[in-house]
């Protein structure tokens, strides 16, 4: 039921942008980037890294180019911040398994991503609008990314500063989005 009065919601708008085009690439690379991170030798954490930084950058760009080209669409405003989650979620889970990355971490954005994404869904059901992702939520996105390439790239010196501003966004973009959850729903019919 969900699916199909997003769907409904969807097809108002354009599909095939290049907004939503990079979204999707930022999926896509996640193939090549977990087979890099499985393989421990030569040149693949570096590849790895510049792949993980071009997935990086698409966030910003997808977003950029959705609102220069007039392109703001329901889907992308669905697809950018599952993009987001899934691309987050996937590194944390290889790095995690194969890395030795800090499992706490992904214990922590596991229920926190998955909350956001059902709150944001059921408000986009209930409202017949998509939220857009808020400030503390990109920031928290930029850390993490941040987090991750310094790991790959062991600058542990960078290590606890960056997973404790990870940690403290986490908390105030979560709060943030509780906030926008539970006032949209005072609001809402």
């Amino acid at each position: 039921m969900v699916i199909d009065e997003l769907a409904k919601m969807i097809r108002r708008t354009p599909i095939l942008t290049v907004a939503n085009g990079l979204s999707l690439a930022r999926l896509v690379l996640l193939v090549p980037i977990t087979l890099l991170l499985l393989n421990d030798g030569g040149a693949a954490p570096v590849t790895a890294i510049v792949l993980i930084c071009l997935g990086w950058l698409s966030d910003g760009l997808d977003g950029m180019a959705a609102r220069r080209l007039g392109q703001i669409s329901e889907l992308g405003k669905i697809l950018d911040p599952v993009a987001d989650k899934i691309f987050a979620l996937v590194l944390l889970i290889v790095l995690t398994t194969v890395r030795d990355f800090p499992a706490w971490l992904l214990v922590l954005f596991i229920p926190r991503d998955l909350a956001i994404l059902w709150g944001g869904l059921y408000l986009a059901r209930r409202r017949k609008t998509v939220e857009q992702s808020g400030l503390w939520g990109k920031i928290t996105t930029n850390l993490l990314m941040a987090t991750v390439v310094a790991y790959l790239a062991n600058w542990t010196f960078l290590l606890p500063w960056l997973l404790a501003s990870v940690v403290f966004s986490a908390v105030i973009s979560t709060w943030q989005y509780a906030r926008i959850f539970f006032k949209a729903l005072r609001t809402s019919p």
